[in-house]
């Protein structure tokens, strides 16, 4: 039988999904309107290891996937810092974690190793880490974010999966700018903000030609379910981006 402490610890951490239901709820009944946020008021780590981890991943990613990482980062904090800041997330780790989410999303990845980009891309982001000097503790937390980021925060908050304050603002931001998913959370100024900073030019049909050669190269990927799901869909016509992207 699982101990008090355990099933406390779940039940903390079940409640992060649960609250972003909750607000999720609160937006489309009127009850919560977002504010703009400028990206200034917005933490942007520079520690020599931050700097490391950008520059890691600018050497691997293209130059449109290298943006969505950024944006990533911001929007995930616009939102957390706006209606979740008791989480008690770590603005440094969540920096590293959307920096180094897509490491595995590149042709030189895909020929090293067969295992879905998320899964490979969290190794590699640890492996690097921890060369650089990052704790374990750290370098674990922001592995775990990047197996995770593709994972849903479920729309019945009886479904949860016991995310970790970094996993669920890396899966707000990378959703958002992804499929625009949580957009009821952010205001539409620190979108055009962000997006005007970190342009989305040409982002869309990059990233569904990676997500397809993913497939191509490793037909058993997490991937391959997206795709057979309608997911390239959903890139294709985000709503939240469409006058960016079009």
């Amino acid at each position: 039988m699982a101990s008090f402490s355990v099933l406390k610890e779940l039940d903390d951490l079940n409640s992060l999904e649960k609250q972003v239901n909750e607000a999720l709820l609160k937006a489309s009944q009127g009850n919560l309107i977002p504010k703009p946020i400028s990206l200034a008021s917005l933490p942007l780590p520079q520690t020599p290891l931050a700097e490391k981890a950008t520059a890691y991943a600018k050497s691997c990613l293209n130059l449109e996937v290298f943006q969505h990482s950024m944006r990533s980062y911001y929007f995930g904090t616009a939102i957390a810092s706006q209606h979740f800041p008791h989480f008690n997330w770590d603005h440094h780790t969540a920096y590293l974690a959307s920096m180094l989410h897509d490491v595995g999303l590149t042709y030189d990845a895909f020929a090293l190793s067969g295992m879905s980009f998320e899964f490979h891309g969290g190794i590699l982001a640890r492996e690097f880490l921890l060369k650089e000097g990052a704790s374990p503790s750290v370098s674990d937390t922001v592995a775990e974010a990047i197996f995770r980021h593709k994972e849903m925060i479920h729309v019945d908050s009886s479904a949860t999966c016991g995310h970790s304050p970094e996993d669920v603002v890396l899966i707000l931001g990378t959703h958002l700018d992804v499929y625009g998913a949580f957009a009821p959370l952010i205001h539409v100024d620190t979108i055009d903000d962000v997006v005007t900073k970190f342009p989305r030019t040409g982002y869309v049909d990059v990233y569904a030609d990676l997500l397809e050669e993913e497939v191509k190269a490793k037909g058993f990927c997490t991937t391959a379910q997206l795709v057979q799901s309608g997911f390239l869909d959903k890139l294709k016509n985000n709503p939240v981006f469409a006058k960016y992207d079009y």
